[in-house]
């Protein structure tokens, strides 16, 4: 099964992402980034098991900065 981690710069924006989700009632959980993406953040990142790019959109419209986007394969 493969997990959508969105990639953020801080662990505070990986608490607040996931702050701003809840609102939305949008799953997320903040977890260690890969450490195949590590140089890309700050070693957290928030994994979205469904609605990903409704996640990743409702994030930038309140104003949090993505690095990116991975899929991480859980086999």
């Amino acid at each position: 099964m493969e997990k959508q981690l969105i990639l953020v710069p801080s662990v505070t924006y990986a608490m607040r992402a996931k702050n701003i989700l809840d609102r939305y009632r949008v799953k997320s959980y903040i977890e260690r980034t890969p450490k195949t993406h590590q140089v890309y953040s700050c070693g957290y990142c928030l994994f979205v098991p469904n609605n990903a790019d409704t996640a990743h959109d409702i994030l930038l419209r309140n104003g949090i900065k993505i690095i990116g986007r991975v899929a991480r394969d859980d086999t």
